[in-house]
Protein backbone atom coordinates (compact mmCIF):
# COMPACT_ATOMS: atom_id res chain seq x y z
CA UNK A 1 0.00 0.00 0.00
CA UNK A 2 1.46 3.31 -1.02
CA UNK A 3 1.45 6.44 1.09
CA UNK A 4 -1.35 8.89 0.49
CA UNK A 5 -1.21 12.58 -0.19
CA UNK A 6 0.75 14.54 -2.74
CA UNK A 7 4.09 13.28 -1.49
CA UNK A 8 3.09 9.67 -1.40
CA UNK A 9 0.94 9.43 -4.51
CA UNK A 10 2.54 7.32 -7.17
CA UNK A 11 5.50 6.36 -4.97
CA UNK A 12 5.20 2.76 -6.14
CA UNK A 13 5.74 3.88 -9.76
CA UNK A 14 8.89 6.02 -9.85
CA UNK A 15 9.34 8.03 -12.95
CA UNK A 16 12.31 9.75 -14.48
CA UNK A 17 12.20 13.11 -16.09
CA UNK A 18 14.53 14.49 -18.69
CA UNK A 19 14.51 17.17 -21.28
CA UNK A 20 15.70 16.84 -24.83
CA UNK A 21 15.35 19.69 -27.26
CA UNK A 22 16.32 19.73 -30.88
CA UNK A 23 16.07 23.16 -32.46
CA UNK A 24 16.77 24.38 -35.94
CA UNK A 25 16.70 27.72 -37.70
CA UNK A 26 14.92 26.09 -40.63
CA UNK A 27 11.93 25.23 -38.46
CA UNK A 28 12.79 21.58 -38.11
CA UNK A 29 11.55 20.62 -34.71
CA UNK A 30 11.17 21.44 -31.05
CA UNK A 31 10.92 18.18 -29.14
CA UNK A 32 10.30 18.34 -25.40
CA UNK A 33 10.47 15.05 -23.57
CA UNK A 34 10.22 16.42 -20.05
CA UNK A 35 7.14 14.27 -19.43
CA UNK A 36 7.56 11.15 -17.29
CA UNK A 37 9.10 8.34 -19.31
CA UNK A 38 6.68 5.87 -17.73
CA UNK A 39 3.83 7.56 -19.56
CA UNK A 40 3.42 7.56 -23.28
CA UNK A 41 3.03 11.12 -24.50
CA UNK A 42 0.78 11.78 -27.41
CA UNK A 43 2.93 12.77 -30.34
CA UNK A 44 1.72 14.47 -33.51
CA UNK A 45 0.86 12.12 -36.33
CA UNK A 46 3.85 12.23 -38.69
CA UNK A 47 2.43 9.80 -41.22
CA UNK A 48 1.20 12.44 -43.72
CA UNK A 49 4.60 14.10 -43.77
CA UNK A 50 6.38 10.77 -44.14
CA UNK A 51 4.05 9.68 -46.92
CA UNK A 52 4.66 12.96 -48.74
CA UNK A 53 8.42 12.60 -48.33
CA UNK A 54 8.35 9.02 -49.62
CA UNK A 55 6.15 10.05 -52.55
CA UNK A 56 8.55 12.85 -53.47
CA UNK A 57 11.53 10.51 -53.28
CA UNK A 58 9.71 7.92 -55.39
CA UNK A 59 8.94 10.54 -58.05
CA UNK A 60 12.57 11.69 -58.25
CA UNK A 61 13.84 8.10 -58.35
CA UNK A 62 11.31 7.25 -61.05
CA UNK A 63 12.37 10.13 -63.29
CA UNK A 64 16.08 9.45 -62.78
CA UNK A 65 15.59 5.73 -63.42
CA UNK A 66 13.68 6.31 -66.64
CA UNK A 67 16.30 8.75 -67.94
CA UNK A 68 19.16 6.43 -67.02
CA UNK A 69 17.53 3.48 -68.75
CA UNK A 70 16.73 5.44 -71.90
CA UNK A 71 19.79 7.65 -72.44
CA UNK A 72 23.07 6.14 -73.52
CA UNK A 73 24.40 4.17 -76.42
CA UNK A 74 21.89 3.39 -77.82
CA UNK A 75 19.34 6.02 -76.75
CA UNK A 76 15.82 4.60 -76.52
CA UNK A 77 12.37 6.12 -76.72
CA UNK A 78 9.84 5.26 -74.00
CA UNK A 79 8.22 2.70 -76.28
CA UNK A 80 11.57 1.15 -77.15
CA UNK A 81 12.48 1.03 -73.46
CA UNK A 82 9.30 -0.90 -72.65
CA UNK A 83 10.05 -3.31 -75.48
CA UNK A 84 13.63 -3.72 -74.27
CA UNK A 85 12.47 -4.46 -70.74
CA UNK A 86 10.24 -7.15 -72.22
CA UNK A 87 13.21 -8.67 -74.03
CA UNK A 88 11.89 -7.83 -77.49
CA UNK A 89 14.82 -5.72 -78.70
CA UNK A 90 18.56 -6.08 -79.08
CA UNK A 91 18.93 -3.28 -76.54
CA UNK A 92 17.45 -5.56 -73.89
CA UNK A 93 20.93 -6.67 -72.81
CA UNK A 94 22.11 -3.07 -72.43
CA UNK A 95 19.08 -2.08 -70.38
CA UNK A 96 18.90 -5.15 -68.16
CA UNK A 97 22.54 -6.06 -67.71
CA UNK A 98 24.42 -2.75 -67.96
CA UNK A 99 22.10 0.06 -66.86
CA UNK A 100 19.75 -1.60 -64.36
CA UNK A 101 22.37 -3.01 -61.94
CA UNK A 102 23.89 0.37 -61.15
CA UNK A 103 20.45 1.83 -60.40
CA UNK A 104 19.65 -0.96 -57.94
CA UNK A 105 23.13 -0.61 -56.41
CA UNK A 106 22.57 3.12 -55.95
CA UNK A 107 19.29 2.44 -54.14
CA UNK A 108 20.89 -0.10 -51.80
CA UNK A 109 23.99 1.99 -51.04
CA UNK A 110 21.97 5.17 -50.49
CA UNK A 111 19.41 3.49 -48.23
CA UNK A 112 22.07 1.89 -46.03
CA UNK A 113 24.03 5.15 -45.76
CA UNK A 114 20.89 7.06 -44.76
CA UNK A 115 20.05 4.56 -42.01
CA UNK A 116 23.65 4.51 -40.79
CA UNK A 117 23.66 8.29 -40.52
CA UNK A 118 20.59 8.24 -38.26
CA UNK A 119 22.12 5.54 -36.06
CA UNK A 120 25.38 7.42 -35.64
CA UNK A 121 23.88 10.88 -35.07
CA UNK A 122 21.16 9.80 -32.67
CA UNK A 123 23.19 7.26 -30.67
CA UNK A 124 26.14 9.64 -30.27
CA UNK A 125 23.85 12.66 -29.88
CA UNK A 126 26.14 14.35 -32.39
CA UNK A 127 24.51 15.96 -35.46
CA UNK A 128 27.81 15.84 -37.38
CA UNK A 129 28.45 12.13 -36.91
CA UNK A 130 29.14 10.56 -40.30
CA UNK A 131 31.28 7.60 -41.41
CA UNK A 132 33.31 9.77 -43.78
CA UNK A 133 34.01 12.35 -41.04
CA UNK A 134 35.12 9.87 -38.38
CA UNK A 135 37.79 7.95 -40.30
CA UNK A 136 35.57 4.94 -40.99
CA UNK A 137 35.53 5.45 -44.76
CA UNK A 138 39.30 5.93 -44.89
CA UNK A 139 39.87 2.80 -42.82
CA UNK A 140 37.71 0.78 -45.18
CA UNK A 141 39.51 2.32 -48.19
CA UNK A 142 42.86 1.25 -46.76
CA UNK A 143 41.58 -2.33 -46.51
CA UNK A 144 40.43 -2.27 -50.13
CA UNK A 145 43.77 -0.81 -51.26
CA UNK A 146 45.68 -3.60 -49.52
CA UNK A 147 43.49 -6.29 -51.07
CA UNK A 148 43.88 -4.64 -54.49
CA UNK A 149 47.65 -4.13 -54.57
CA UNK A 150 48.87 -6.74 -52.09
CA UNK A 151 46.38 -9.61 -52.29
CA UNK A 152 48.92 -12.01 -50.78
CA UNK A 153 49.01 -9.92 -47.57
CA UNK A 154 45.25 -9.73 -47.21
CA UNK A 155 43.58 -12.34 -45.00
CA UNK A 156 41.42 -14.89 -46.82
CA UNK A 157 38.11 -13.24 -45.99
CA UNK A 158 35.56 -11.50 -48.23
CA UNK A 159 36.34 -7.87 -48.95
CA UNK A 160 33.20 -6.53 -47.23
CA UNK A 161 34.22 -8.22 -43.98
CA UNK A 162 37.74 -6.82 -44.23
CA UNK A 163 36.35 -3.36 -44.96
CA UNK A 164 33.98 -3.73 -42.00
CA UNK A 165 36.79 -4.70 -39.62
CA UNK A 166 39.16 -1.94 -40.75
CA UNK A 167 36.45 0.72 -40.83
CA UNK A 168 35.24 -0.24 -37.36
CA UNK A 169 38.82 -0.25 -36.06
CA UNK A 170 39.31 3.27 -37.40
CA UNK A 171 36.13 4.46 -35.70
CA UNK A 172 37.12 2.81 -32.42
CA UNK A 173 40.52 4.50 -32.61
CA UNK A 174 38.82 7.88 -32.88
CA UNK A 175 36.62 7.09 -29.88
CA UNK A 176 39.59 5.92 -27.81
CA UNK A 177 41.53 9.08 -28.62
CA UNK A 178 38.68 11.39 -27.67
CA UNK A 179 37.73 9.40 -24.58
CA UNK A 180 34.08 10.40 -25.01
CA UNK A 181 31.47 9.58 -27.62
CA UNK A 182 29.42 12.78 -27.29
CA UNK A 183 32.05 15.53 -27.50
CA UNK A 184 31.34 16.79 -31.02
CA UNK A 185 34.39 19.02 -31.39
CA UNK A 186 36.93 16.52 -30.07
CA UNK A 187 35.30 13.72 -32.05
CA UNK A 188 35.51 15.66 -35.32
CA UNK A 189 39.09 16.74 -34.72
CA UNK A 190 40.14 13.19 -33.93
CA UNK A 191 38.20 12.00 -36.99
CA UNK A 192 40.04 14.49 -39.19
CA UNK A 193 43.41 13.29 -37.87
CA UNK A 194 42.46 9.65 -38.32
CA UNK A 195 41.19 10.33 -41.83
CA UNK A 196 44.48 11.98 -42.79
CA UNK A 197 46.46 9.15 -41.19
CA UNK A 198 44.63 6.37 -43.02
CA UNK A 199 44.58 8.40 -46.22
CA UNK A 200 48.35 8.73 -46.05
CA UNK A 201 48.75 5.00 -45.46
CA UNK A 202 46.55 4.33 -48.47
CA UNK A 203 48.66 6.66 -50.62
CA UNK A 204 51.80 4.81 -49.50
CA UNK A 205 50.23 1.47 -50.39
CA UNK A 206 49.51 2.74 -53.89
CA UNK A 207 52.93 4.40 -54.24
CA UNK A 208 54.83 1.24 -53.36
CA UNK A 209 52.53 -1.07 -55.30
CA UNK A 210 54.35 -3.80 -57.27
CA UNK A 211 54.92 -3.04 -60.93
CA UNK A 212 52.76 -5.96 -61.99
CA UNK A 213 49.81 -4.36 -60.15
CA UNK A 214 50.23 -0.93 -61.77
CA UNK A 215 47.23 -1.58 -63.96
CA UNK A 216 45.05 -1.68 -60.86
CA UNK A 217 45.73 1.98 -60.03
CA UNK A 218 43.06 3.34 -62.39
CA UNK A 219 40.49 0.92 -61.01
CA UNK A 220 41.32 1.81 -57.44
CA UNK A 221 41.16 5.54 -58.20
CA UNK A 222 37.68 5.02 -59.62
CA UNK A 223 36.76 3.20 -56.43
CA UNK A 224 38.33 5.85 -54.17
CA UNK A 225 36.22 8.58 -55.76
CA UNK A 226 33.05 6.52 -55.42
CA UNK A 227 31.67 5.04 -58.60
CA UNK A 228 28.90 2.65 -59.61
CA UNK A 229 30.04 2.30 -63.21
CA UNK A 230 31.35 -1.26 -62.83
CA UNK A 231 28.29 -2.67 -61.10
CA UNK A 232 27.01 -6.02 -62.34
CA UNK A 233 24.15 -8.13 -61.06
CA UNK A 234 26.55 -10.45 -59.24
CA UNK A 235 28.06 -7.48 -57.41
CA UNK A 236 24.62 -6.10 -56.60
CA UNK A 237 23.50 -9.40 -55.07
CA UNK A 238 26.63 -9.59 -52.96
CA UNK A 239 26.15 -5.98 -51.87
CA UNK A 240 22.54 -6.65 -50.91
CA UNK A 241 23.48 -9.89 -49.13
CA UNK A 242 25.99 -8.10 -46.90
CA UNK A 243 24.11 -4.86 -46.20
CA UNK A 244 20.33 -5.33 -46.36
CA UNK A 245 20.04 -7.68 -43.33
CA UNK A 246 21.27 -4.82 -41.14
CA UNK A 247 18.38 -2.52 -42.13
CA UNK A 248 15.74 -4.41 -40.06
CA UNK A 249 18.16 -4.27 -37.13
CA UNK A 250 18.38 -0.49 -37.56
CA UNK A 251 14.59 -0.15 -37.60
CA UNK A 252 14.31 -2.38 -34.52
CA UNK A 253 16.71 -0.02 -32.71
CA UNK A 254 14.43 3.02 -33.12
CA UNK A 255 13.05 2.84 -29.59
CA UNK A 256 16.57 2.59 -28.13
CA UNK A 257 17.62 5.62 -30.16
CA UNK A 258 14.72 7.66 -28.81
CA UNK A 259 15.64 6.73 -25.23
CA UNK A 260 19.32 7.61 -25.75
CA UNK A 261 18.37 11.01 -27.12
CA UNK A 262 16.57 11.84 -23.88
CA UNK A 263 19.70 11.34 -21.81
CA UNK A 264 21.92 8.68 -20.28
CA UNK A 265 20.39 9.08 -16.81
CA UNK A 266 16.90 8.43 -18.11
CA UNK A 267 18.15 5.52 -20.21
CA UNK A 268 19.70 3.96 -17.12
CA UNK A 269 16.48 4.49 -15.15
CA UNK A 270 14.48 2.51 -17.70
CA UNK A 271 16.98 -0.35 -17.63
CA UNK A 272 19.14 0.52 -20.65
CA UNK A 273 22.93 0.49 -20.51
CA UNK A 274 23.86 3.56 -22.61
CA UNK A 275 27.46 2.51 -23.25
CA UNK A 276 26.56 -0.99 -24.36
CA UNK A 277 23.66 0.29 -26.43
CA UNK A 278 25.92 2.73 -28.30
CA UNK A 279 28.43 -0.01 -29.05
CA UNK A 280 25.68 -2.20 -30.53
CA UNK A 281 24.23 0.69 -32.54
CA UNK A 282 27.64 1.67 -33.90
CA UNK A 283 28.23 -1.96 -34.88
CA UNK A 284 24.95 -1.96 -36.83
CA UNK A 285 25.93 1.31 -38.49
CA UNK A 286 29.29 -0.14 -39.52
CA UNK A 287 27.57 -3.24 -40.88
CA UNK A 288 25.40 -0.94 -43.01
CA UNK A 289 28.15 1.22 -44.51
CA UNK A 290 31.08 -1.20 -44.89
CA UNK A 291 29.64 -3.25 -47.80
CA UNK A 292 28.76 -0.08 -49.71
CA UNK A 293 32.25 1.29 -49.16
CA UNK A 294 33.76 -2.03 -50.22
CA UNK A 295 31.87 -2.24 -53.51
CA UNK A 296 31.09 1.38 -54.46
CA UNK A 297 33.80 3.35 -52.69
CA UNK A 298 33.71 5.91 -49.86
CA UNK A 299 30.62 7.89 -50.84
CA UNK A 300 30.70 11.11 -48.82
CA UNK A 301 28.03 13.22 -47.12
CA UNK A 302 24.98 11.05 -47.91
CA UNK A 303 24.97 9.60 -44.39
CA UNK A 304 25.48 13.09 -42.94
CA UNK A 305 22.73 14.97 -44.76
CA UNK A 306 19.99 12.38 -45.34
CA UNK A 307 18.93 12.39 -41.64
CA UNK A 308 18.93 16.21 -41.49
CA UNK A 309 16.86 16.50 -44.66
CA UNK A 310 14.41 13.96 -43.29
CA UNK A 311 14.06 15.67 -39.90
CA UNK A 312 13.48 18.97 -41.66
CA UNK A 313 10.81 17.49 -43.94
CA UNK A 314 9.01 15.68 -41.12
CA UNK A 315 9.42 18.33 -38.43
CA UNK A 316 10.32 15.55 -36.04
CA UNK A 317 13.36 13.77 -34.65
CA UNK A 318 11.48 10.58 -33.74
CA UNK A 319 13.84 7.82 -34.88
CA UNK A 320 11.07 5.60 -36.25
CA UNK A 321 9.89 7.79 -39.16
CA UNK A 322 13.33 9.39 -39.52
CA UNK A 323 14.95 6.01 -40.22
CA UNK A 324 12.42 5.25 -42.95
CA UNK A 325 12.65 8.70 -44.46
CA UNK A 326 16.46 8.82 -44.30
CA UNK A 327 16.68 5.50 -46.14
CA UNK A 328 14.47 6.92 -48.89
CA UNK A 329 16.32 10.25 -49.03
CA UNK A 330 19.72 8.53 -49.12
CA UNK A 331 18.60 6.24 -51.94
CA UNK A 332 17.26 9.25 -53.84
CA UNK A 333 20.53 11.15 -53.38
CA UNK A 334 22.55 8.24 -54.75
CA UNK A 335 20.29 7.61 -57.76
CA UNK A 336 20.26 11.33 -58.60
CA UNK A 337 24.04 11.63 -58.18
CA UNK A 338 24.71 8.59 -60.37
CA UNK A 339 22.25 9.84 -62.99
CA UNK A 340 23.85 13.29 -63.09
CA UNK A 341 27.30 11.78 -63.34
CA UNK A 342 26.35 9.54 -66.24
CA UNK A 343 24.04 11.80 -68.22
CA UNK A 344 24.93 15.46 -67.67
CA UNK A 345 28.17 15.39 -69.70
CA UNK A 346 27.37 12.29 -71.75
CA UNK A 347 29.29 10.52 -73.26
CA UNK A 348 31.79 11.51 -70.54
CA UNK A 349 30.99 10.24 -67.05
CA UNK A 350 31.65 11.77 -63.65
CA UNK A 351 31.62 9.30 -60.71
CA UNK A 352 28.69 9.49 -58.33
CA UNK A 353 31.01 10.25 -55.41
CA UNK A 354 32.02 13.52 -57.04
CA UNK A 355 28.40 14.61 -57.27
CA UNK A 356 27.59 13.72 -53.67
CA UNK A 357 30.49 15.92 -52.60
CA UNK A 358 29.63 18.70 -55.06
CA UNK A 359 25.93 18.74 -54.24
CA UNK A 360 26.16 18.09 -50.52
CA UNK A 361 29.46 19.79 -49.73
CA UNK A 362 28.08 23.29 -49.16
CA UNK A 363 25.12 22.11 -47.05
CA UNK A 364 27.56 20.01 -45.03
CA UNK A 365 29.72 23.08 -44.39
CA UNK A 366 26.57 24.94 -43.38
CA UNK A 367 25.73 22.33 -40.77
CA UNK A 368 29.31 22.20 -39.47
CA UNK A 369 29.48 25.99 -39.19
CA UNK A 370 26.14 26.37 -37.43
CA UNK A 371 25.96 23.20 -35.39
CA UNK A 372 26.15 24.99 -32.05
CA UNK A 373 23.29 27.32 -33.01
CA UNK A 374 21.10 24.85 -34.85
CA UNK A 375 21.26 21.86 -32.54
CA UNK A 376 21.23 21.55 -28.78
CA UNK A 377 21.54 18.00 -27.50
Amino acid sequence: MSDGGPDGEGRDRPTARARYRYRSDDGMTDVDTSAPVSARAEAPDRRPGLIGLLAGCAAIVGVCTALQLMIGEPTLSPGELIAALGGEREASFVVKELRSPRIVAALVVGATLGCAGVLMQDSLRNPLADPSLLGVAQGASLAVAITTFYPALAPPVPRPILALVCGTAAGLLVVLVTGRLRDAVRLLLAGAVASSFFGTLTALVIFFAPSDRAGSVAGYQRFAIGSLSTMEWETVWRLALWSLPAIPLAFAAARVLNVLKIGDDVAANVGLDPGRARIVLMAIAMALVAPGYAFAGPIAFVALLAPHITRGALGSSDARPVLVGAAAVGATQMVAADGLGRLLLFPSEIPAGVWTIGIAGLPALYYVGRVRRSVSW
